[in-house]
């Protein structure tokens, strides 16, 4: 870049009037790229964030000691302070390489609850089986809830620096949004209203993580999402409507994304510190028992097997079909963990053991 000259002070004019000094514009050497073009995705992908990792621009550090919102890429200005947070700044806490193709994916694929759902076809249900569909959409509205305010809460903790991330993960906040206000807006479309709200066991766990943010993803994304995401799964299917099949579809994707950043920084983070495994292991043991312990609850399982068999009248055959879903949980959350080099095959506590083989989770007992 060419150097901007600055002219000796105390110059004058034919008139002898003082000649006011150039501005000094030595900050425009101030950078570390200059001259490196971004890179247009082929095939229709576009400026993605993604192709703008060109040259220096796509080093990106395994710490970044940096506390002041520093962009990654930026000339560093001496004495710059310190904003404070920002306490996770190393790559092994936080990143995953889908992370800005996910992000790319989640503002591409906008819709919205309030027009993409129809929900005219939802109306005239059985009273047992709207109650249990209410019941579903409460809890489901609360798990989301939760994990609305648990990943925003943690995004002041993420170093800047790795801005895929963190650009990711508000899209899955607002996601996770989107479910709430989906099941909530499905509870009171026939006045059935919110019911009886979760034993929040698991709720608690999530949000008072502080081991770490790879330990929240662990009993957000690894335990809860795959329970959720069955659910929506088999809702997608057995809903009692189209508007409950629909919306249930809908939010498929937006949970799937959540799982595959999940998996991809869990198998990152233990391909830089392979000793995390352990604790992780142990982890894991915690999150299944409180997740189990929830379930001990009746009222989702019994709501889902209303919904399942047609009626209360069809709840032995409902249940049937909880059970399949509940293997198919299990299942699902043992993909993951092989996945990201965490196998639990051998380690799956003893009620996740059960609802593998086909049997639902114990009742809870009675006072």
């Amino acid at each position: 870049m060419v150097q901007q000259q600055t002219p000796p002070t105390g110059q004058r004019d034919l008139d002898g009037n003082p000649v006011p000094d150039a501005p000094d514009l030595s900050w425009m050497d101030k950078t570390l790229g200059w001259g490196i073009k971004a890179r247009v995705e082929p095939f229709g992908g576009g400026m993605t964030i993604d192709a703008l990792n060109v040259g220096v621009y796509a080093e990106v550090p395994d710490h970044i000691p940096f506390r002041n919102r520093l962009p990654r890429g930026a000339y560093p200005a001496p004495g710059a302070g310190s904003i404070g947070g920002y306490y996770l700044q190393d790559k092994h806490e936080q990143w995953a390489e889908c992370a800005g193709r996910l992000y790319e994916e989640g503002i591409s694929r906008r819709w919205s609850t309030a027009t993409d759902v129809p929900w005219d076809t939802a109306y005239d249900l059985p009273g047992d089986v709207e109650l249990a569909i209410c019941q579903v959409a409460t809890e489901l509205s609360q798990h989301a809830s939760v994990e609305t305010e648990v990943v925003s809460g943690w995004l002041q903790n993420l170093s800047p620096g790795y801005h895929e991330v963190k650009l990711y993960l508000s899209t899955a906040t607002y996601d996770a949004a989107r479910m709430f206000e989906g099941y909530r807006k499905r509870a009171m479309l026939n006045g059935g209203g919110m019911m009886l709200e979760s034993p929040g066991g698991m709720n608690r766990t999530i949000m008072e993580t502080y081991a770490g943010w790879s330990q929240t993803v662990l009993g957000m994304w690894f335990v809860r999402n795959a329970l959720d995401t069955t659910i929506l799964r088999y809702l997608a299917v057995h809903g009692p409507s189209e508007a409950d099949r629909v919306l249930a579809a809908r939010l498929i994707p937006d949970r799937m994304r959540m799982a595959a950043y999940a998996v991809d920084h869990i198998r990152f983070a233990i391909s830089k510190k392979p000793e995390l495994v352990i604790g992780f292991q142990v982890w894991l043991g915690g999150v299944e028992f409180a997740q189990a312990r929830d379930l001990r609850d009746p009222v989702l399982t019994e709501a889902l097997a209303i919904i399942f068999g047609g009626s209360v009248a069809g709840m032995d055959e409902g249940m049937k079909v909880v059970r399949r879903m509940l293997q198919d949980f299990v299942k699902m959350y043992l993909s993951r963990c092989k996945q990201a080099n965490l196998d639990r095959s051998k380690s799956l506590s003893g009620a996740f053991q059960g609802m593998l083989s086909g049997m639902a989770p114990p009742p809870r007992p009675q006072a």
